[in-house]
């Protein structure tokens, strides 16, 4: 519990900086960048203890998640405005817990019941608190990574008043988009996590893809657009955001080296596993995205330099 508490700290403090940086005239560009270092710092000691196993290694490690959280936290203030991220933040954490319990319990989307084995469950007993924690994370650098690809190429967020038509497909299009981003890093996350030497989590019927059914997959992805879609939908009918943060370079580096950063850490677990096929497919799955995101960054400084 102790540790529980000390975790929940993290986002705590990045919730009192993006609420009062402007009352107390704090510098919250700092902090985002101390959050993304320190979240650098702590999963590179986690990957780093995956191959050298050392308690301290491991214990600077178990916060990187909450060093994320609390990175996205205020990287979603700076770029959508506070009150736009504690609805962003509900609808993702919502969606994260409730689909995982469903999960746990019946199975629904997901394909079958499954359980956790190796992490401390909280929510009745059925989802560790960390779960829904790591959605929000993941659903977020889906969304904005979307947004990223929107604008390099000239495009604008739909709004509520553009033609019918053109608004569904495009805000449709945009959260499918987020819930491959988010689908892709399950292709190498899951595999690792149901691994006997790691086992985060046991199917307890198994599936085709390394033991995982298919459904799981069609439910990350079916979780991830859908709370995304909501989001989007809220979003065209509120007020614009700024977009000299939406299209700030700096701000969109840290998502995509977020997201890289993601792939490199199940790359290395998987590597320690000794199943390189496990690399191979998130290279495949997750690169392209990455790829496309740094020729978009290219093209955005590109512009930047000429006006």
């Amino acid at each position: 519990m102790i540790s529980l508490l000390l975790d929940l700290l993290i986002p705590l403090f990045a919730i009192f900086i993006a609420v009062f940086s402007k009352r107390l005239d704090i510098n919250q560009n700092f902090y985002i960048k101390l959050f993304f270092g320190l979240f650098v710092i702590s999963i590179s000691s986690a990957i780093i203890s995956y191959v050298i196993p050392s308690p301290i290694l491991g214990l600077v490690g178990s916060f990187y998640m909450w060093l994320a959280f609390g990175f996205v936290l205020l990287h979603s203030s700076k770029v959508l405005g506070n009150k736009k991220t504690l609805i962003f933040f509900i609808i993702a954490y919502l969606f994260g817990f409730t689909f995982e319990a469903i999960g746990v319990k019946y199975g629904g989307i997901f394909g079958m019941p499954y359980y956790y084995q190796n992490i401390p469950t909280f929510f009745f007993g059925l989802v560790p608190i960390s779960t829904p924690i790591s959605w929000s994370i993941i659903i977020y650098f889906s969304y904005t990574l979307t947004n990223l690809f929107l604008f390099g190429f000239g495009g604008k967020k739909p709004r509520k008043t553009d033609d019918r038509g053109y608004f569904w497909v495009m805000i449709v299009i945009l959260s499918a988009i987020g819930g491959f981003v988010a689908l892709n890093l399950d292709m190498i996350l899951d595999p690792v996590a149901v691994a006997p030497q790691v086992g985060g989590w046991v199917w307890s019927g198994g599936g085709p893809y390394f033991g995982i059914p298919i459904g799981n997959f069609i439910g990350w992805f079916m979780v991830s657009a859908v709370a995304i879609l909501i989001f989007r939908y809220y979003e065209s009918v509120s007020s614009k955001t700024n977009p000299k943060y939406e299209l700030n370079i700096p701000l969109n580096s840290y998502i995509v080296l977020l997201y890289f950063i993601y792939f490199l850490e199940n790359a290395v677990r998987a590597l320690t596993l000794g199943k390189v096929e496990y690399i191979l497919i998130g290279a495949t799955t997750m690169m392209p995205f990455v790829l496309v995101s740094l020729l978009v960054l290219l093209l955005l400084w590109k512009n930047e330099n000429h006006c």
